[in-house]
């Protein structure tokens, strides 16, 4: 028998993984699942998307249960935003992106159909979309144009978690509209032995320089298909950095650029993050003066 509490006595909290989802595009239509949830009388669609594996980033976790749940293959993902589904009661945050939808290359788990913006306006008026990351998700992209625009850049580092973050973050600032965004991804990023979203390093020097902070997101990691995108790739520390391309992306480990700033083990963040800035300060005068 199901026992009753009182919202007063219920103090725990949920320890979650984590989430990722995928808002698959095509031609401005959306591709969402159709099926029907345990304890409830009716079948709804959703956003494909699923909780992260171990050994698995919020990225990586979106893209395999989209291709699990449609059977197709995803473009370039780019990061939408992050939502916290469950305040009070879990620590879940799920992240969400999206990108191109391509071929199809499996049976997909579930139904799934191709839906237009009135016809995601009329569902969720209908009562047909109900579950609160789709319409977060839907009610953003509804209002918002998406890019699909490659990055300008992808920064690089160890964990995703500190240098290449704020590089992403201060590039982004400076070319807002200038330029297609920049992104940052992480070597061992998947290893996951960082706390929360972002170093606190990262953050105390933003606020330090009366940065904004930008759009918030977990650490991802680095894989062949980013490397084959043909986008610019920077990483933060060739002594760090260039036995690990060797080691797990051998034939790209000559056709990125590398900086020399150390990770905190060897250079202090007070010491780094200035490094970092005048860099990422050269690198935008650069490329807008290529593009004039």
């Amino acid at each position: 028998m199901t026992k009753l509490i009182a919202r007063s006595d219920f103090h725990h909290i949920i320890d979650h993984p984590g989430s990722g989802t995928v808002l698959g595009i095509k031609e401005d239509k959306v591709l969402l699942v159709y099926l029907e949830r345990p304890g409830f009388p009716f079948k709804t669609y959703e956003v494909p998307g699923g909780v992260c594996d171990l050994g698995e980033t919020h990225e990586q976790a979106a893209r395999r249960e989209f291709w699990e749940e449609t059977g197709y293959e995803l473009g370039y993902t780019f990061h939408f935003q992050s939502i916290k589904p469950s305040v009070g009661y879990s620590n879940e945050m799920i992240s969400v992106f999206y990108a191109e939808v391509l071929e199809q290359t499996s049976v997909p788990e579930h139904e799934i159909e191709w839906l237009s913006k009135p016809q995601v306006k009329e569902f969720i008026k209908e009562g047909k979309i109900i579950d609160s990351q789709s319409l977060a998700v839907l009610s953003h992209w509804l209002s918002s144009d998406l890019n699909f625009q490659l990055p300008s850049v992808m920064f690089v580092c160890t964990g995703n978690y500190y240098r290449s973050r704020f590089c992403e973050i201060y590039f982004n600032l400076l070319t807002e509209g200038k330029l297609p965004l920049g992104d940052s991804k992480g070597l061992l990023a998947y290893m996951k032995s960082n706390e929360g979203m972002i170093s606190p390093h990262t953050l105390h020097y933003l606020e330090s320089e009366g940065l904004p902070l930008g759009k918030m997101k977990f650490p991802e990691q680095i894989e062949q298909r980013h490397l084959e995108s043909g986008v610019r790739v920077i990483a933060m520390d060739e002594e760090e950095h260039r036995p690990m391309m060797e080691k797990d992306y051998p034939e790209f480990a000559n056709s990125i650029a590398y900086w020399q700033v150390h990770d905190i083990d060897f250079t202090e963040p007070v010491d780094a993050l200035p490094v970092l800035k005048n860099q990422v300060e050269l690198l935008v005068k650069e490329l807008l003066g290529s593009k004039n």
